[in-house]
């Protein structure tokens, strides 16, 4: 009896062990698992269902992914339907008194830390280990600059999104999500508020009637300064910044990259719609192209024209 016991238990394991070698085929207890017609990655399709015997094949065009149409541009973007910069803080991080939540602070706030303190420095005066130690081309401005403080909201979310002056600083898009971002933003906001408490949540909010863009105007102009984030850039009190002071640029002699160039509304458009052609001596090379029509060129001329 016990015999016929141990010699059950060999055949038992004898069965369950698979690492011997054979030259018999492999036992297939389940046949339609191996046999199965299927289609491979990489390789072509040999059950004629597939149009050129591709069995990888490209989305059908116009598909997109759920989840992923982003379709509201204010918040993927920081835009709205005319492609502005948004003034407003989007609701959904916002709390009843319209304030960021604190939640939302705080988790920018940590974000900050570790992708923003390096550059513009752990309190946003700029003075990240990063600037100080290498001295930029372009330093990174304070956040607690009169031209940061005055950028909307959508500006700020953009820097992160696609970064900035052509890579001066590179988009962060893909360490900060989308919540992030605006999490970070929302704690830029409370860092100027700490020092300046009369600071809004949202500047621009006060932007005053409304400004007909079908029409060139030097109020157009102005408002298109802020909306199109020119003001973080070029300053309108002489001070120099990343580009050329506006103030008395009207009409002035520039000594380009190109040659000396009378700033009028020809040497104005070409320097929004293609900033490389002509750049002015002792600037870095680092201002965006930007699409604009003509009413907006020739309102930003008007603009300029008044800030003698």
């Amino acid at each position: 009896m016990r015999n016929v016991l141990w010699s059950g238990v060999v055949v038992l394991v004898g069965l369950s062990c698979r690492g011997w070698e054979s030259e018999k085929p492999p036992v297939h207890l389940i046949h339609n698992m191996d046999t199965q017609e299927k289609v491979r990655p990489f390789r072509k399709d040999t059950t004629g269902l597939f149009p050129e015997g591709r069995t990888m094949l490209p989305p059908v065009e116009g598909t997109v992914a759920i989840g992923q149409l982003n379709d509201d541009d204010a918040w993927f973007k920081g835009t709205d339907e005319k492609g502005e910069y948004v003034i407003k803080l989007p609701a959904s991080i916002k709390g009843d008194d319209g304030a960021p939540k604190s939640d939302v602070i705080a988790r920018g706030k940590d974000r900050y830390k570790v992708f923003c303190a390096p550059c513009h420095g752990p309190n946003g005066d700029g003075d990240g280990v990063v600037n100080t130690s290498k001295g930029l081309l372009v330093p990174p401005p304070s956040m607690h600059s009169e031209r940061v403080r005055e950028l909307f909201n959508g500006k700020l979310y953009a820097a992160m999104a696609v970064g900035v002056n052509n890579g001066n600083m590179a988009s962060y898009a893909a360490q900060l999500p989308v919540e992030d971002r605006w999490a970070v933003v929302a704690f830029v906001r409370d860092l100027e508020r700490q020092k300046d408490g009369n600071q809004s949540w949202e500047p621009g909010g006060d932007a005053g009637p409304p400004v007909d863009d079908k029409v060139a105007s030097a109020e157009l102009g102005k408002k298109l300064y802020k909306t199109k984030g020119c003001n973080a850039c070029h300053s309108i009190d002489g001070s120099k910044l990343v580009g050329p002071s506006l103030k008395g640029l009207w009409g002035k002699t520039e000594k380009t990259s190109a040659g000396d160039v009378v700033v009028d509304l020809a040497y104005v458009t070409e320097s929004i719609r293609q900033p490389m052609a002509k750049v002015v001596d002792g600037y870095p090379p680092a201002m965006p192209p930007a699409v604009v029509t003509d009413v907006e060129a020739e309102s930003f001329a008007k603009y300029f024209e008044t800030l003698k």
